[in-house]
C-alpha cells in the first residue's frame, strides 16, 4: 500500500496518519494464533511487568517464529514505509507491547527517537514506527494517546527511568510538553484488529493503565532508512536489531502463504 497525497501530508503535520483494517481478520488471526507458545516460553525476549509474572512486551518475534519473519515483510507495511523514509528500509525494532485485561500497566509520556539517539546512535530520525492492532483498541483498554505535531518539537533527553514501570525508559516529564498539548490535544485512535497506524518516531506518545476486561496487544515495528545506519547501540541484541538487511517485500498474500 502506498499513502495517499493526503495521508503522506497528515503524517507530516500530524505525526501520525491511521489506516483502520489495513490488515485482514485472517492475517490477524494467524498472528494471535502465535501467541499463547510465546507467552509461556522462558524467553529472555519477554519483559514483565512490575509484578514478575505477567507479560508486558515481546522483543524481536521473528527471530524466532516464521509467522512473525513473514510478518516484518508484509506489503503494506512496508511500501508504505519506504515511501515516508524514502528509502528502503531495515528492521531497527520489533515489540509486541501488550495490556492484560484488568492489570496492563501504563506507558508514560515519551518519544522515542531520543532513546535511539542517545542509546543508539541513530543519526536522524528517519523511521517510522509501524503499529499494528493485534486486539480491537477502544477508549477502554488502554489505546495509545498521541499530541498531534509534537513531532517537530525538541526536549532535553531524560534520563532512564526503570522505577516507574516494569520496563526503563525515558519518560517525560508532563510539565515540559503542557503548551502543545493545549494547543494541539491528544488523540487515541480506536479500531478493530489490523488497523495500523504510522507514526513519526519523534511524536509525543504514551497510554493509560487497562481497567477493563479486554486485553490490548499492539506490535510496534520500527523500520529505518537504509541510510541511516546507527552506531554502537548500548541496548542488548535481543531489544535492537543489528541486522541492517533491506526488507523485500512479500507478495500480497504472504502472510497466509507457507
Amino acid at each position: 500500500m502506498m499513502l495517499s497525497d493526503s495521508q503522506f501530508e497528515d503524517f507530516w503535520d500530524n505525526g501520525y496518519v491511521f489506516v483502520p483494517e489495513l490488515l485482514s481478520a485472517t492475517e490477524m488471526q494467524i498472528l494471535r494464533d502465535q501467541l499463547p507458545a510465546m507467552l509461556t516460553s522462558q524467553r529472555q525476549e519477554l519483559i514483565l511487568e512490575k509484578d514478575g509474572t505477567t507479560v508486558r512486551s515481546i522483543f524481536n518475534m521473528h527471530n524466532f517464529n516464521e509467522v512473525y519473519a513473514r510478518f516484518i515483510r508484509h506489503p503494506k507495511l512496508i511500501h508504505a514505509a519506504t515511501q515516508l523514509v524514502d528509502s528502503q528500509v531495515h528492521l531497527f525494532q520489533l515489540i509486541l507491547n501488550f495490556k492484560a485485561a484488568y492489570s496492563g500497566d501504563i506507558w508514560p509520556w515519551h518519544q522515542d527517537y531520543p532513546t535511539y539517539r542517545t542509546d543508539d546512535e541513530m543519526p536522524s530520525c528517519r523511521c517510522v514506527n509501524v503499529l499494528v492492532f493485534v486486539d480491537p483498541v477502544n477508549q477502554f483498554n488502554g489505546p495509545l494517546m498521541m499530541v498531534p505535531g509534537s513531532h517537530k518539537e525538541e526536549y532535553p533527553v531524560p534520563v532512564l527511568d526503570s522505577s516507574t514501570t516494569g520496563y526503563a525508559g525515558r519518560w517525560l516529564a508532563p510539565k515540559q510538553f503542557e503548551d502543545i498539548v493545549n494547543s494541539r490535544g491528544i488523540v487515541a485512535p480506536e479500531g478493530p484488529a489490523g488497523s495500523v497506524i504510522f507514526a513519526h518516531t519523534n511524536i509525543i506518545h504514551g497510554s493509560g493503565p487497562n481497567m477493563s476486561p479486554w486485553r490490548r496487544g499492539v506490535i510496534s515495528m520500527t523500520l529505518n532508512s537504509i541510510e541511516n545506519i546507527i552506531g554502537e547501540s548500548s541496548r542488548p541484541d535481543f531489544v535492537v536489531s543489528r541486522d541492517l538487511t533491506p526488507i523485500v517485500p512479500l507478495a500480497d498474500d504472504g502472510l497466509s502463504t507457507e
